[in-house]
């Protein structure tokens, strides 16, 4: 299992080292090269942060799973299954992540750069590290073995990582089942008609099922509707934890307060409704 967990970080850290190089070399005095380093500090946080919740991970799915409901053989067709549930936890979670606004303020991290590449996908959040394995433990449950549940999230990770370039274009029938670097890019789009779309992990079976899926059709525009023009990495990770903050110190009651947590952080002005 770590044995994939140094390959992972081996490509990460390669790719972003020849891509700032190339950078360096045709975009001396932009703005990329500001973002690319912001990128590779928060990406050395979530590293970090990852390896550590690893261990706290594994601990708490091996507790859990001595309580299985189920306790199939490990088997070919388990590897199968639990692929599939994996991909699919993948989903849900990124999808709440989307629409809740105490999970957008870790998520919104990734999303927040106007430009598109490797070092991107370094650009994810270290706080969510911290929660992000719990939604995993129903996997437990049933039966999946804790370190395929590591293993595949790693592999997701990984696979993750790889997809943000504008190097490869669209590649046909391939787009409709795999998350490829062009559906990936319509996730990362501000279009409207490209919010909250195209949230599988390694599959687009999820979102083709419940009607998440849309094909690179215009150029997308990358970032979040209101871009926070900043290369410092402390504000990239917390500027909407402080929003948060200043907006449900503004609203009565701790019930409204938790409404306000869990609204669609699109309702913009869901906060006068409570």
């Amino acid at each position: 299992m770590f044995a994939i967990e140094q390959i992972g970080v081996i490509i990460l850290l390669s790719g972003f080292i020849l891509e700032l190089f190339i950078a360096i070399i045709l975009y001396p005095k932009g703005d990329l090269i500001k973002d690319m380093l912001a990128n590779l500090v928060i990406g050395v946080g979530v590293l970090i942060a990852g390896l550590l919740m690893k261990f706290v991970a594994l601990s708490i799915y091996s507790f859990t799973y001595h309580f299985s409901f189920l306790t199939p053989k490990v088997s070919i067709k388990l590897w199968l299954i639990g692929f599939l549930l994996c991909d699919f936890i993948n989903y849900v979670y990124h999808y709440l992540g989307h629409k809740t606004r105490i999970l957008w303020a870790a998520h919104v991290t990734h999303h927040s750069s106007v430009h598109y590449n490797l070092s991107v996908g370094f650009r994810i959040n270290f706080i969510h590290s911290f929660y992000r394995f719990l939604f995993w433990i129903p996997l437990c449950f049933i039966g999946i073995p804790p370190q395929m549940i590591l293993f595949f999230e790693t592999l997701s990770a990984i696979f993750g990582y790889i997809i943000h370039t504008e190097k490869i274009k669209k590649l046909g029938v391939i787009d409709l089942v795999f998350n490829t670097p062009s559906n990936h890019r319509v996730h990362h789009g501000s279009n409207p008609e490209y919010i909250d779309k195209n949230m599988g992990g390694i599959l687009m079976i999820f979102d083709h099922l419940f009607g998440t899926y849309q094909r690179e059709k215009s150029t997308p525009l990358y970032g979040i509707t209101n871009n926070i023009d900043t290369h410092n990495p402390l504000k990239i990770l917390l500027h909407e934890y402080v929003t948060i903050y200043k907006k449900t110190s503004q609203i009565k009651g701790i019930n409204n307060k938790i409404k306000f947590l869990f609204s669609n952080p699109t309702d913009l002005g869901v906060e006068n409704k409570l």
